[in-house]
């Protein structure tokens, strides 16, 4: 199993932890100016300072391309638990079992992409899986041979992703009952915080209602602009089936 981490300023990122004690080998993306400062055994080098996560994230899939890794898991430098819910609780991992115990069903799957929820939801999702609704980003699979499309700048790029996924009429599932934890967006030093700090987050938010139309709308969220985007009924309209699925 193969984990690919960009970061930006955090050597002391311990998410790599977490995923190398289920088994997971870990790639650390990070610019040139940073590369020195991370004590990773393996890191990669992306070549460019601040050219934003669009850029890593491009790279990160053409790299991943290249060397034949069919399946991958692209996760953020700062998740700090993982878990699972049980009868409407939530229960923490001491490790990222919740993820690897789904990523060779989702390995030989059709899926291009596989998301997570987020701890603050799993415990209230109705679905243990979901396919062509839910969402995909921040720890999340990639079946790379089935991706032919490129993340997009200037907008909120894993939700943009996922709706590039649907116009190309590739499928997703999603894993409503395994979660992942993380500081609240932009609250945690290094990565986008600046950018968050800026509010460029709520001008990501209109390019992604922009380029998405009726699928898109503005809403506010944890005192934010952001964008809430209906992937179900744009499956739906791509001619997608939108199910729910029970995995032996």
């Amino acid at each position: 199993m193969i984990a690919l981490i960009p970061s930006k300023n955090r050597p002391d990122a311990t998410a790599y932890k977490l995923l190398e004690a289920v088994g997971f080998e870990c790639y650390f993306f990070v610019e040139p100016q940073d590369f020195g400062k991370y004590p990773m055994k393996n890191k990669v080098n992306i070549l460019k300072n601040d050219q934003g996560i669009t850029y890593a994230r491009n790279f990160m899939l053409d790299w991943q391309r290249k060397n034949k890794i069919k399946t991958a898991l692209i996760c953020d430098d700062d998740i700090n638990q993982f878990g699972h819910a049980v009868d409407g609780r939530s229960i923490n991992s001491k490790d990222a079992r919740p993820i690897s115990e789904v990523f060779d069903f989702f390995a030989r799957s059709d899926f291009a992409l596989g998301g997570f929820n987020q701890r603050q939801y799993a415990w209230s999702e109705k679905k243990k899986y979901r396919v062509n609704n839910g969402k995909v980003e921040q720890c999340f699979l990639v079946n790379i041979d089935k991706i032919s499309w490129k993340y997009k700048e200037d907008t909120k790029e894993d939700r943009d992703f996922l709706m590039q996924c649907i116009q190309n009429r590739k499928s997703f599932i999603y894993f409503g009952h395994r979660y992942y934890d993380c500081p609240v967006l932009g609250s945690n030093a290094g990565g986008l915080s600046d950018l968050y700090k800026e509010g460029r987050d709520s001008i990501w938010a209109v390019k992604l209602k922009n380029d998405w139309g009726k699928y898109a709308k503005i809403i506010k969220q944890y005192g934010r602009n952001d964008c809430s985007l209906n992937y179900k009924q744009f499956a739906k309209d791509m001619g997608l089936k939108v199910i729910w699925l029970k995995l032996n």
